[in-house]
């Protein structure tokens, strides 16, 4: 597995570390090398060096190197040595695209073009974006599967357990529509004071605090940075709605993590999650953008308790079975070639 680093945060390295617990990652005698880190320039560097220098003594013990990575341009570079000795090798390569729509940017990449040409296999993480690909490049024609983010799962959930709690776990960006989330939550704010928002992970924290206290939220949002462990699962279980803002994603996996925790979704329909979203039985979606139509959506949440129950309890118990572990792990072994189709 040729991706981000076991210290990143990130979709990409949440992946890994989720394939790591899968039947798959012993079956295979799979190796995580670690390859960019989401920290300061130095750090990036020291990675990639450090991948690089130990990349001929580490492929050539494999059958398959198995790439996750995403169009932009830098991060395909980092890969490019890893990419450069597994075809000198001759290994099976495996180029596995962690986004979405993001697609649509990338046509005229000649950079990108060149690394699907030289995968055996590419993997699209929904249906719709396999199709999309297919449209978008159709001189491609390297094979395509798809093999959805996988999440654990979690048995009963006590809904009484919850609070008062709203969550936004992302990169602090405006990509990710953190500033419409102040935005809205800003129109209903006091008449909720009972409620609070935790902004969750890295960024432009800053700057959207500051936004935050220009609009005389101080002491109803939190930005709490990248939260780990068993804080972020106390969090994940408290919280009583969670919303994705973003403009661009593959398949989120925060959106997954809040299924799983019982949180209501209040979501836009982006990356892959059109594949499976039912507004109004597993979230309520939102355009992008649009923060009225999202402050609507956060205030029936929030005042219609038995909706937000039942959204919460069907995204549950009806999306584990696509994103279980067991489920993904079958889909590895088929695309490794250890099970049958």
């Amino acid at each position: 597995m040729v991706g981000s680093a076991k210290e990143s945060g990130g979709g990409v390295a949440s992946v890994l570390r989720t394939m790591q617990k899968m039947s798959v990652w012993k079956e295979c005698q799979c190796y995580w090398l670690g390859t960019q880190i989401q920290r300061n320039y130095l750090w990036k560097a020291w990675y990639a060096l450090r991948a690089a220098f130990v990349t001929p003594f580490i492929i050539y013990k494999y059958d398959i190197v198995h790439f996750h990575t995403t169009p932009d341009r830098t991060g395909l570079t980092i890969q490019l040595p890893q990419m450069i000795m597994a075809k000198m090798l001759g290994k099976k390569t495996i180029v596995h695209i962690h986004m979405g729509n993001q697609l649509e940017r990338h046509t005229r990449n000649t950079f990108f073009r060149w690394w699907l040409k030289r995968a055996d296999t590419i993997v699209l993480l929904a249906r719709k974006w396999q199709d999309m690909f297919r449209e978008l490049y159709p001189d491609i024609r390297t094979p395509t599967v798809v093999v959805y983010n996988a999440c654990e799962t979690h048995g009963e959930i006590n809904l009484e357990e919850k609070k008062k709690v709203i969550i936004l776990m992302a990169y602090m960006s405006e990509e990710k529509g953190v500033d419409i989330m102040l935005k809205a939550w800003e129109k209903i704010c006091r008449r909720y004071p009972e409620w609070h928002v935790y902004m969750m992970g890295q960024g432009k924290t800053e700057h959207f605090r500051r936004m935050a206290e220009d609009m005389g939220m101080k002491e109803s949002v939190t930005f709490t940075g990248y939260v780990t462990g068993d804080r972020r699962l106390t969090m994940l279980h408290e919280a009583s709605i969670s919303v994705m803002c973003s403009y661009a994603e593959g398949f989120p996996m925060t959106v997954l993590e809040a299924w799983t925790y019982g949180a209501a979704v209040v979501t836009t329909p982006v990356g892959g999650l059109p594949d499976v979203i039912e507004d109004g039985k597993n979230c309520l979606v939102t355009d992008f953008g649009d923060a009225d139509m999202l402050a609507e959506k956060l205030e029936t949440m929030i005042t219609d308790e038995p909706l937000r129950q039942s959204i919460a309890r069907y995204a549950h118990d009806n999306t584990a079975e696509i994103f279980s572990l067991e489920n993904v792990d079958r889909q590895l072994k088929r695309l490794y070639g250890i099970a049958e189709e």
